[in-house]
């Protein structure tokens, strides 16, 4: 047991002892985070050491800003509970012990890295910070790793680029992959390269990172899991509404069109908000996108993109393909909306492709709304 002061109050804190925070240029144990003085660091130790002080200090609510899976973007506040009980719930599903050693390669700007941090201080978990770039570059492949969480463009770098760090996954116990879907390309990596188990997670800034498992590899599951506290349900639309603890056993309606296998699972269909309506006709991006990305595939086209409506005088909307690489031939995208209407039907097909440089979140996801609003 560590006991802590704060403002004159004393706050007694269960910390494991095993917790340790290694940053690319030193090692923190609690102790140390809490007699941190005003010192200079990198933006991604000082970020990290602020949100460790934070909570050993027993701060009680917490302010994120969401993505926008609820609604618009907003600035929401998370009480210290929600998050202690998100972090239960990781802990039990990805059978994590105290002394573990684990890795984040997550910004910290972002739910999915600060939730590292408290599961490491809660749990007493040995965690590696690594700046959030594209290939995890930093990852010290002579450190034993039990656990991973990445976003997709990650690990698809990683297992294209960077091979002689594959050894330093397939000895890890679980791969969490979040924030975007997973493209065929990285499905075919995974399997092609990887022993270890992968997951993708389902969730959110709102339920305090995830709720809900898949398993991506060895075994694929089309549905999504609940974790055991979790309970789901869908609106008149069609989206998924959640309640557990981490939502303070309220309702949180999310705007993820879903269907739904039994009290427990669901299938992800798409976003309700990217829909586009083509002359009465509703179109779920997310289904013509993954035929798109099996093209891609096939074609060897390796560049982000994704499918949105765009104003049209005759539909209201017509359905086009952005993509982010300028260098697309003229020929090139003829040959794909061509191949691309023999694949999808009538309604489903793009119209026209459109290039532009696109926006990213700091989760790494492209940020559709941005990148239209460019000219």
């Amino acid at each position: 047991m560590q006991v802590f002061t704060h403002a004159s109050v004393y706050i007694v804190y269960y910390s494991m002892p095993c917790f340790r925070l290694h940053t690319a240029s030193a090692t923190y144990t609690a102790s140390d985070i809490q007699n941190q003085t005003d010192q200079q660091h990198d933006a991604l130790t000082a970020t990290a050491l602020g949100l460790c002080k934070d909570w050993f200090d027993g701060k009680e609510w917490f302010e994120l800003k969401t993505s926008g899976s609820t609604g618009a973007p907003k600035i929401i506040s998370i009480h210290r509970s929600q998050i202690e009980a998100s972090v239960n719930a990781s802990m039990d599903f990805f059978e994590l012990q105290p002394c573990d050693t684990v890795v984040c390669p997550l910004s910290m700007q972002v739910i999915g890295g600060q939730m590292m941090l408290y599961r490491s201080m809660i749990g007493g978990l040995d965690l590696y910070i690594l700046p959030a770039d594209k290939s995890i570059s930093q990852l010290d492949t002579s450190v034993g790793y039990v656990f991973m969480p990445v976003s997709a463009i990650q690990l698809y770098e990683l297992l294209q680029h960077h091979p002689d760090k594959v050894a330093a996954l397939n000895r890890m116990k679980n791969i969490l992959i979040g924030g975007s879907s997973i493209s065929d390309a990285l499905l075919a990596s995974i399997r092609k390269q990887l022993q270890t188990t992968v997951w993708q997670s389902y969730g959110m800034t709102e339920t305090v990172s995830h709720v809900a498992m898949r398993c991506v590899h060895p075994d694929t599951e089309a549905y999504y899991t609940a974790l055991p506290d979790i309970e789901i349900a869908v609106d008149p639309r069609g989206c998924l509404k959640i309640k557990g603890a981490v939502t303070r056993h309220q309702w949180l309606q999310t705007n993820d069109i879903v269907s739904l296998r039994n009290e427990k699972q669901f299938l992800f269909i798409g976003r309700a908000d990217f829909t586009v309506n083509s002359g009465g006709i509703k179109i779920q991006v997310e289904p013509v996108e993954k035929i798109i990305d099996t093209l891609f595939q096939e074609w060897q086209i390796n560049t982000a993109f994704f499918v949105a409506g765009k104003a049209d005088d005759a539909f209201g909307e017509k359905l086009i393909l952005v993509v982010e690489d300028p260098d697309l031939s003229p020929e090139l995208q003829t040959n794909i909306l061509h191949e691309l209407g023999k694949r999808l039907p009538k309604y489903h097909t793009p119209k026209a492709i459109q290039t532009i440089r696109f926006c990213y979140t700091a989760s790494g996801k492209i940020n559709r709304s941005e990148t239209l609003r460019q000219k």
